[in-house]
């Protein structure tokens, strides 16, 4: 169903507010703060060829398409309604840049344009084939930041980027604190803690 009304943001920062997009059941964006710290690491410029594998409903790959006026971000996702709820967020803010393939790692990469300069990777499990397979593809010089929740995925990702010699491997627990008000009692509720790692090839 189309959305009435383009969403506008007028500022120049990143961080668009989580009640900006459109949600479904089951489906919430990547907090806002997590995003700009993504974005952060990932650090496109205004021409960069980005590919968000595993990107769910596209929060982040919106975030990025919407910063690079001459660039393109590639998404695969294999979730059919998260595919729908991306494409409907996409229409709500007017990006054209972003392109949406139904697939999953490794066996639909080769749907995604190649040379990427920057990936991002978003895992819930160990990704090491996956992971040296989008290495192979990132130009030199390229940035991949990875993001995952689990432990097995930060050891596998750290292990495997040592193993490819990667430059300027950093890591970060990042976790988000916000209030929440309970009647007359204000609390700080925390989301889920996220791994992010960052590297250059």
């Amino acid at each position: 169903m189309p959305e009435r009304d383009a969403y506008r943001w007028d500022f120049v920062t990143p961080g668009l507010p989580d009640g900006a997009f459109a949600r479904a059941p089951g489906f919430n964006p990547t907090p806002m703060e997590l995003r700009v710290m993504l974005l952060a690491h990932l650090r496109p410029t205004a021409s960069s060829l980005v590919w968000d594998v595993g990107g769910g409903t596209g929060a982040l790959a919106l975030e990025i398409a919407r910063l690079l006026p001459a660039g393109e971000v590639h998404t695969l996702e294999r979730d059919p309604e998260a595919i729908e709820l991306l494409r409907r967020n996409r229409e709500r803010f007017g990006i054209s840049n972003l392109h949406i393939h139904a697939g999953e790692a490794p066996t639909d990469l080769a749907q995604l344009p190649p040379g990427p300069d920057r990936v991002l990777l978003e895992v819930g499990r160990p990704l090491g084939d996956v992971l040296r397979l989008v290495w192979e593809a990132l130009v030199p010089q390229g940035r991949l930041v990875i993001s995952t929740a689990s432990l097995e995925g930060l050891v596998d990702a750290t292990d495997t980027l040592a193993q490819l010699q990667a430059k300027d491997l950093q890591v970060v627990q990042a976790t988000v604190h916000r209030m929440q008000r309970r009647g007359s009692q204000a609390k700080l509720a925390a989301a889920e803690p996220l791994f992010v790692i960052a590297a250059e090839r």
